[in-house]
């Protein structure tokens, strides 16, 4: 859906056009995932699905929000936010809100309408999405904005606006601090101790390259998608996940507790970042069997992520097919990340002619796979999909091709 297809629907609910309308992508990430949470590396794309909020400022004290996926509205206060609002979407609204306030912006009331066509709880960041639409969408009606935040940046770019986040000569945070300001939303008021790999990426990306983020330092190469004649192909499993999940949850835990246990016995290491695969197996008795795989995973995903750029740069299709199907095996066996959903998506993908490789993409526990195939081979692969993976289970999965596109913007 497009900002200009979004208007109807605006004007329709609250009977008169938006004055803006704000489009945030969702993401792919094509390798380096549960690394982001222990400071590791991850090469996402945001995709052209998109969260779309379209806007109007009004002069009351609150924000009317109405969201179209899930048909209902919310009423936020500005002066008296809460951080369990009803429905649970919301939280997601109101604690971007707070993270503003708590910024000295000086909030404005607004009616939003929130759409799009990016499915939520598929592993393609549609909560990032809403964090950063949002976020830019009240920045967008915000009376005044605080100059303290982004100093910096005022004074290097003067009255430009920042690069794929500005609306005219509006000054807007830099993406990095954006991001983390929606990650913090997302830790506080929707109790998802997420990384910050999905809001950066939502903030930073660009059209044509995949985003190589070191999570430890917040930084961002940007690696050009020498793709050739191949497709990147989404199956969406239809089993829905929650981040915020019990199992999520545990997996950090399980990467802290990890850490604790190699600290004990090396003071010296600092992170799991710091961790190499050769010198791994002598904290095997320290960590126990669980512990170990769970580090086995980040330590080795690091290592695919950093071979898998090189990989890309050189247009070495193959090497990178490799990697990913490596990749969703480690999740599956060191992570336990995986589900039967998901294993059967990436079997039959790789059982097809033409397909490169493929891995289950996000958080895991359901939602989306992501499959490099040429060309020549995507609508073989949706016909096996269909054949095979919708025979064997109730939920029906859709494939759709994804291309990259830049970060979140106001149109």
């Amino acid at each position: 859906m497009s900002g200009h297809e979004a208007s109807p629907s605006f004007e329709q609910v609250f009977g008169r056009p938006p004055e803006y309308v704000v489009r945030s992508p969702g993401r792919v990430n094509l390798i380096g995932d549960h690394t982001d949470y222990t400071g590791g590396l991850v090469l996402p794309i945001a995709i052209d699905r998109a969260v779309i909020v379209a806007a109007r400022p009004t002069e009351e004290a609150f924000v009317d929000v109405r969201s179209a996926h899930f048909r209902e509205r919310v009423r936020i206060e500005l002066d008296e936010m809460t951080a369990d609002p009803a429905p649970a979407w919301s939280r997601y609204a109101v604690g971007v809100m707070a993270m503003l306030k708590r910024r000295g912006i000086k909030l404005r009331g607004a009616q939003l309408w929130i759409g799009g066509d990016l499915p939520p709880g598929a592993g393609l960041a549609s909560s990032a999405a809403i964090e950063v639409g949002i976020a830019l969408a009240m920045l967008t009606a915000a009376e005044s904005l605080s100059r303290n935040w982004f100093t910096d940046e005022y004074d290097r770019l003067g009255s430009r606006s920042h690069s794929g986040l500005g609306m005219g000569t509006r000054m807007n945070p830099p993406p990095d601090e954006l991001a983390s300001l929606c990650r913090q939303a997302e830790h506080e008021f929707a109790d998802s101790p997420c990384g910050i790999m999905d809001q950066l990426c939502c903030t930073s990306a660009r059209s044509g390259h995949a985003l190589l983020i070191d999570c430890q330092t917040a930084k961002t190469q940007a690696v050009p998608l020498n793709l050739g004649n191949t497709e990147l192909i989404v199956v969406d499993t239809g089993v829905r996940h929650s981040i915020a999940g019990a199992e999520y949850a545990a997996r950090r835990r399980e990467c802290t507790l990890a850490l604790e246990a190699i600290r004990r016995a090396d003071p010296s290491i600092t992170s799991l970042r710091e961790m190499i695969l050769d010198g791994l197996e002598s904290f095997a008795d320290a960590l126990g069997d669980t512990l170990f795989q769970r580090v086995t995973h980040v330590v080795t995903e690091n290592s695919r992520v950093a071979r898998a750029a090189e990989a890309l740069r050189a247009s070495d299709l193959h090497t990178f097919g490799r990697l990913m199907t490596e990749s969703h095996a480690s999740l599956r066996d060191n992570f336990a990340v995986s589900c039967p959903e998901l294993d059967t998506v990436v079997s039959i993908a790789r059982s097809v002619d033409g397909v490169y490789g493929a891995r289950m993409t996000g958080g895991g526990f359901g939602g989306c796979a992501i499959a490099l195939a040429h060309a020549d081979a995507v609508d073989t692969l949706r016909s096996a999909i269909r054949e095979s993976y919708n025979s064997q289970y109730a939920t029906r999965a859709t494939v759709f091709t994804v291309r990259s596109t830049d970060a979140a913007r106001v149109e």
